[in-house]
Parts: structure tokens; C-alpha cells; sequence
């Protein structure tokens, strides 16, 4: 993370943030701010308008239009910087998982200790979390539908390579598909921020989606990934 490292480009950062939201009409007071000289304030101040990031106007310091969205646009991966290593580090004292086999309470799954019993496929409580768990993101199969009925054979296809957690629908003529699957209650509201949400938290998505609203689809989760570290992978299958 270039901005944690790289002093000057933080110094850079706080100026533009001073000159943003407050009035500065001397050096004095912006070195006073930064703890810097008010030789160290102008050769920065300098170097910014040159860069068009800050401008003297009317007996002030301010930011321009640039420069506001220089600050805007380093402060947003500084934000997903954070967010996903916060996420990284968390301290759970107690999870809930599903059992893929029978356990007894106490029983040491794969990682911590089984606070309750439970049979496979039911929910167990693990206490005793030490170490990292690797939580890395599920994968989204999106399924194109294209304006013909897609045949039921081809899928029963993608079913099976996708082998789906969930099934998602995005319109009607996606859930009458699903349902021609025998597919058991799809996710059939607001489907595409819950297929993103789901495959955040580890899970397959199978999505059926009309041919037209796949590029929403694709968007949708760029825009996801573009805030995260933990990139969703992604595939687009034709019917």
C-alpha cells in the first residue's frame, strides 16, 4: 500500500485535505498544521500547482476541481484498503459453520472446537477460533438466457459444471427456468447484489440472467472487486 509507505505522498494528502476544508490565507498556518517548516509547506504547495492540484485565489490556498478528486480518489482505496484488512484480522470468539459430518460437543473440527453437536448439513457453533482461516471468496457462474427457451438439458449441464451453493434468479423468465430445473427456492429478490454478497462470504452462485442484463451483472461485481483485495472470480456460461 503505496500511501501507508510513502510519507511524502501522505504529506501530499493532508495539505490538499487543509486547503480542502479549511480557509488557509498564509504558509504559517499550514505548516503549523502539518508539523512542517514553511519551507517544507511551499515546496510542496509549489509542486502541487504545477500539478494543477492547488491554486492561489482571492489570498487563499484552496484545491481545485483536480485536486478534490486527486484527494477523493486516494482516500477510496485507502478506505478499501482498510475495510478488507480489517476483515482479515477480525477476533471471532464463537462462528457458526455447517457440519460436514456428525460431531459431538468438544470434538476439534478443522479449526477451534465444537461448542455444540451436530449432525451433518446442520448448523455447529465453533468456540476456541486460534490462528488464520483462509476466507476466500465463492465463485459466480452467470447463465445466460437467451430470448429462445434455453432447453432443459443444457441447464442441467451448467448445473453440474457450476455445482452451485445457491441459485439466483434475476427475472421472471430466469425463476420459470429455474423451476423447469426443479431447482428449490432460488434467490429471486434483489438477486444480483445477493449473488455478490454470497460469493463475498465463500459461497458458488449459480445466476440465471437474461442475455440482456449480463453486462449489469459483470458490472456489478467489477464494481465489487474494485473495493476489495479478495476478488470474486467469475465466468459467464451460454444456455
Amino acid at each position: 500500500m503505496r500511501l501507508l509507505r510513502d510519507v511524502r505522498e501522505g504529506t501530499r494528502l493532508l495539505l490538499l485535505l487543509e486547503v480542502t476544508g479549511r480557509r488557509h490565507t498564509r504558509l504559517k498556518s499550514l505548516a503549523e498544521k502539518l508539523d512542517l517548516t514553511v519551507a517544507g509547506v511551499s515546496e510542496y504547495v509549489k509542486a502541487m500547482e504545477a500539478e494543477g492540484l492547488v491554486q492561489h485565489v482571492g489570498g487563499e490556498y484552496r484545491a481545485t476541481r483536480r485536486g478534490v478528486e486527486f484527494l477523493q480518489d486516494r482516500f477510496r482505496t485507502l478506505r478499501s484498503f482498510v475495510e478488507s484488512s480489517a476483515r482479515e484480522m477480525a477476533i471471532i470468539d464463537e462462528a457458526s459453520a455447517l457440519a460436514s459430518e456428525g460431531l459431538s460437543q468438544g470434538d476439534p473440527p478443522s479449526s477451534g472446537t465444537a461448542a455444540t453437536a451436530a449432525k451433518r448439513g446442520e448448523v455447529v457453533f465453533v468456540s476456541g477460533l486460534e490462528g488464520i482461516v483462509a476466507l476466500r471468496p465463492g465463485k459466480i457462474a452467470i447463465a445466460r438466457l437467451a430470448a429462445r427457451k434455453a432447453p432443459v438439458e443444457a441447464g442441467r449441464r451448467v448445473l453440474r459444471r457450476a455445482r452451485p451453493d445457491i441459485v439466483a434468479v434475476v427475472d421472471l423468465r430466469a425463476k420459470v427456468f429455474a423451476s423447469r430445473l426443479a431447482v428449490k427456492s432460488p434467490v429471486e429478490f434483489a438477486a444480483i447484489p445477493a449473488a455478490v454478497e454470497a460469493a463475498q462470504r465463500g459461497l458458488n452462485v449459480l445466476l440465471l440472467c437474461p442475455e440482456e442484463r449480463v453486462a449489469e451483472v459483470v458490472a456489478a461485481i467489477e464494481e465489487a472487486n474494485a473495493r476489495s483485495e479478495d476478488k470474486i472470480p467469475y465466468e459467464t456460461l451460454n444456455l
